[in-house]
């Protein structure tokens, strides 16, 4: 069962824009988080009451977040801090989970082949997205193109920032509606499935407002 996190704990506040700063916790109360304002937050950045973040914590089993929106600021002699109350119950992402989102649009999906050979051009549509993989829907018949384990190129947009992204075909399930569902696995540096991740918690924090 995960719990709030003890005070002095070093924790990351992630905005709805996906933007990502460190904190620490200066004081835990029922339902309420009192944070220290981000030493990386620039001065002209400013969080106005009202606003939703993520903040999260490791711990033993994996990464707890807590839903939260800012409702005053506070200072104790030099230090500034935020007045976070929780949302909703606490969450854990295990270690080997990612956090995961709906997401729209279109998907091309370049399948690699062998030095010579043509390499399929496949349209689809996202489903979700994470830092580590996304689910797309193509048609059958060109689903029936790919097996898995095929290495391929997936493009896609995510919040207005283009991805262009080495991947895996993990699986193909069918049949989703008129589509064949696929699962497909990023082969990428850390950086770049940091800024996925940010973008994630964005979109997620998004969506929580829109369906508050």
């Amino acid at each position: 069962m995960p719990t709030l996190p003890e005070v002095h704990r070093l924790v990351r506040i992630i905005d709805i824009d996906g933007r990502e700063f460190c904190s620490r916790i200066e004081d835990v109360g029922a339902g309420v988080l009192v944070l220290a304002r981000p030493l990386n937050l620039p001065v002209e950045h400013a969080f106005a009451t009202g606003q939703l973040l993520f903040v999260s914590w490791p711990d033993m089993d994996g990464l707890t977040t807590a839903t939260g929106k800012l409702i005053a600021h506070r200072r104790r002699g030099p230090l500034a801090m935020w007045v976070v109350q929780q949302l909703g119950e606490l969450t854990r992402q295990q270690r080997r989970q990612y956090v995961r989102v709906p997401a729209l649009g279109p998907i091309e999906l370049v399948a690699l082949g062998e030095p010579g050979q043509p390499f399929p051009h496949l349209a689809g549509h996202l489903i979700d997205v994470s830092e580590a993989a996304l689910r797309c829907a193509l048609r059958p018949s060109d689903a029936d193109l790919l097996q898995p384990g095929a290495e391929l190129t997936v493009g896609f947009s995510l919040d207005q920032r283009r991805f262009t992204l080495p991947a895996s075909l993990l699986r193909i399930e069918r049949q989703h509606g008129d589509d064949a569902e696929l699962v497909v696995t990023f082969d990428i540096e850390d950086a770049e499935a940091s800024v996925l991740r940010r973008l994630v918690f964005g979109e997620q924090l998004k969506q929580r407002r829109f369906s508050a």
